[in-house]
């Protein structure tokens, strides 16, 4: 233990008792320790992002802009969060992702076994670090981006190049997946687009009900299932539940990040079936990508990195057929799996055109082909959608399961069908 000490931040709105007590606390007890204060969040982001090591954030309850984005930020530079206020509100701070709640009256005892499970202890010759803040996100194709969470439903992601009908694809895919019976019309359709058209297309008024209130609602708790349904709207005579976009394409700020993912995670797991509707633009996330959002790329990104399936909207012109292989390209080099990828190409009602693939058939169809389908349009018939629905269902079928979230357990042969009943 020698060399070794904790050097611990402290953030708080005002000057509560706690503070003054927890420099004693670690000058009295071994190994001892350092008790640094922060004088607002943007000295301790500064602090987080300097490189220099902490072995955790004490920050009380009641600190303005407390919230799921700060947290990650300071898990992103190795820095454990325990929150300082009632204890009776320790579900809510975990689910936000703090490591440790404790009492206000801060004993002495509770303040060192928090440390003891939680701590990083510091040695003397600790290097500066380059925090997590300021590197590559997860890749898309990662796996553990569903770790510790509980069963969810499946993802499906719908976007194309601008102009396609991606849009529309996405309401007729939600609408045909909620009459199918196998999804008990459990099926929600959120608009992630920063141009965002479903509630249009629907014909409702979102009411305050969108995509930047889902999200703000998911920074500072983890609603409950009644809580979600409140912020999403039931269209009439629609299967399924609808989040609206953004009010503004400007807003896009508001809408990303660990507080994105947190809110569709959320959706899926209370529906069966997701279909989000949202743009292709990966590529505007730059290499070194911090933890809030700092492009419109973001949100994109989020959602791609969640999605069990993407299916790529197209048209059967050369100039489409260009940009559909082009976004298919980009997702490919984000680090989509193109096994997860379908490339699906609508055409207008009527005889269909002639045409040729500058690309060649086989290039441009991919892993999964979904195939060509006669246009849903912006009221998609039930046949449309059914038709559409019928040929994204057989996809998810053939596709393996994302996570194992429990290992595999061997079977003793013989075991099958001889239960001991009592």
């Amino acid at each position: 233990m020698s060399g070794q000490r904790y050097v611990l931040l402290g953030l708080a709105s005002g000057a509560p008792g706690w503070m003054t007590k927890v420099q004693p606390v670690l000058d009295t007890g071994q190994p001892a320790g350092e008790f640094l204060p922060c004088a607002g969040i943007a000295d301790l982001t500064n602090r987080l992002a300097s490189g220099r090591p902490f072995s955790a954030l004490l920050i009380d309850h009641r600190t303005v802009g407390l919230d799921r984005e700060l947290i990650q930020r300071s898990h992103a530079a190795h820095c454990p969060v325990i929150v300082v206020g009632k204890e009776t509100d320790a579900g809510r701070w975990k689910s936000l992702g703090a490591d440790e709640v404790i009492s206000s009256f801060l004993a002495d005892e509770d303040l060192r076994l928090a440390l003891q499970r939680h701590g990083n202890l510091i040695n003397q010759t600790d290097r500066f670090r380059k925090s997590d803040t300021q590197t590559a996100p997860p890749a898309i194709g990662d796996k553990a981006k569903w770790q510790n969470t509980s069963w969810h439903g499946r993802l499906i992601a719908v976007t194309g190049p601008g102009g396609t009908g991606a849009s529309s694809v996405a309401r007729a895919l939600a609408l045909g997946l909620g009459h199918d019976p196998r999804f008990q019309k459990s099926v929600a359709l959120v608009d992630a687009c920063l141009e965002a058209d479903q509630a249009h297309l629907h014909g409702v008024d979102p009411g305050g009900k969108n995509l930047q209130q889902a999200v703000q609602a998911h920074r500072t708790g983890q609603p409950t299932a009644q809580e979600l349904f409140t912020l999403m709207i039931q269209p009439s005579g629609a299967p399924y539940r609808l989040l609206p976009g953004l009010l503004r394409r400007r807003d896009w700020p508001a809408a990303g990040g660990s507080s994105l993912r947190s809110t569709l995670i959320n959706i899926a797991r209370h529906h069966l079936v997701t279909v989000v509707d949202v743009d292709p633009f990966v590529d505007l996330a730059p290499e070194e990508q911090p933890t809030s959002p700092s492009t419109p790329g973001e949100i994109a990104r989020v959602v791609m990195n969640l999605a069990d399936f993407v299916v790529v909207v197209g048209r059967p012109s050369e100039r489409d057929a260009i940009a559909q292989q082009r976004t298919l390209n980009t997702l490919v080099a984000a680090g989509v799996d193109d096994k997860r990828i379908s490339p699906l190409i609508l055409y207008p009602a009527g005889p269909r055109p002639r045409w040729r693939s500058p690309f060649g058939r086989k290039k441009l169809t991919a892993t999964n082909p979904t195939g060509e389908i006669s246009d849903p349009g912006t009221d998609p018939s039930g046949e449309s959608a059914a038709q559409i629905a019928r040929r994204i269902a057989a996809q998810l079928d053939r596709l393996t399961s994302r996570t194992q979230n429990e290992p595999d357990t061997p079977l003793p042969p013989g075991s099958l069908g001889n239960e001991n009943r009592a």
